[in-house]
């Protein structure tokens, strides 16, 4: 059975009223860069081969813009735009709009998450800040034209400690190996990561070592506790354990005839 296309969504209409604006042309000298610019990462292969398009077929779809100063900010479309500067353009097909700081960045947002380019920290982080905005995550949802459990699978993302999410986002480990990691418990998650990385672990080997049962420490306290007291009935002396899986063994002698039986029954020839 064939998979049902799925569409981008019905993008800033789903969070915000709709906004007019008719294409022009401007200067590409005119245009600064978003400093909000949701995405961090540029894929340079990826814009190369769109900015060699662009100088054959031209920039087919408009730059959104507003008026800022005596030029305009980039609101939406930032690889077209680098693109368009490594093609060498000198004029872009751009729509204006007056919008304000709130409007641009949840616009730049929306336009950035309903692409597949982002890495899966750049999704989540942007899904982030449109929640901190007051959306939910139905709503975004709705925009981006993905399933809320997507969002919500995104956002659990950034509970990941900071080396896990530098993985994920430079492609070391995917999305399966970081919800891997999210299985286990904080703690042990560095090694976790160490040993997908390091081993080149498949996602299920991942989640085997994240879910495997763990001894509990009162468990592990018993059978240390046990084996002190095995230990004192074969060698009639006291014996205590400090520490698990590394620590000390304490055997105690009141004699040093209680210690020369120790010694001998280790082998110790003086």
């Amino acid at each position: 059975m064939s998979r049902k296309p799925r569409g981008l969504g019905r993008g800033l209409d789903a969070l915000l009223p709709k906004t007019g604006g008719h294409p022009t042309r401007l200067p590409l000298a005119l245009i600064r860069p978003n400093p909000d610019q949701p995405r961090r990462r540029f894929d340079e292969a990826a814009l190369a081969e769109l900015a060699a398009s662009i100088a054959k077929q031209g920039l087919l779809q408009p730059l959104l813009v507003r008026p800022r100063g005596e030029g305009y900010e980039l609101v939406a479309g930032e690889r077209r735009f680098r693109a368009a500067q490594m093609a060498g353009l000198s004029e872009v097909p751009v729509v204006v709009r007056e919008l304000d700081d709130r409007t641009a960045l949840e616009l730049a947002l929306v336009e950035n998450l309903q692409r597949e380019d982002l890495n899966p920290i750049e999704e989540a982080l942007g899904y982030q800040r449109l929640v901190e905005m007051g959306h939910a995550q139905a709503e975004i949802a709705e925009a981006v034209g993905k399933a809320r459990s997507t969002v919500a699978n995104a956002l659990r993302l950034l509970q990941l400690d900071e080396a896990s999410q530098e993985a994920l986002a430079e492609g070391r480990i995917s999305a399966g190996h970081a919800r891997a990691l999210l299985m286990a418990p904080p703690g042990e998650r560095p090694q976790l990561l160490q040993r997908i990385v390091g081993e080149g672990l498949s996602v299920r080997q991942a989640e085997r070592l994240a879910s495997r049962p763990k001894k509990k420490p009162a468990a592990r306290k018993a059978a240390y506790a046990e084996l002190a007291r095995d230990l004192e009935r074969q060698l009639g002396l006291k014996v205590r354990f400090t520490g698990e899986g590394k620590g000390r063994l304490e055997i105690f002698y009141y004699s040093e005839e209680e210690l020369n039986a120790i010694l001998e029954r280790l082998g110790y020839r003086g």
